[in-house]
């Protein structure tokens, strides 16, 4: 998905750590941004890496997102199954 959007916030820099599939300790960053295509106002999230290194975007300008929506399957409280969008950022300029 690529999208025209403009950041209505951005969320500070997050990680934790975790241990990989091989045992070892590493840690998982990842930054929130609620953005807006003009119509929609929806949250995502830069995950890795490029969130590691993110520093702060211009919010007075229009940014080209691009990125991969995903769901996730999950049971409430009740018992009742629900899903969920997720919106991963792979790329911002």
């Amino acid at each position: 998905m690529e999208l025209f959007v403009t950041i209505i916030e951005q969320r500070p820099l997050q990680s934790r750590p975790y241990t990989d599939s091989q045992g070892q300790n590493r840690v998982f960053y990842s930054k929130g941004f609620v953005l807006s295509n003009g119509i929609d106002e929806f949250y995502a999230e830069m995950t890795g890496d490029m969130a590691a290194q993110c520093t702060d975007f211009d919010t007075s300008v229009t940014h080209r997102m691009q990125g991969t929506i995903r769901q996730r399957r999950f049971t409430d409280k009740n018992g009742q199954e629900r899903f969920e969008n997720q919106i991963f950022i792979t790329r911002m300029v």
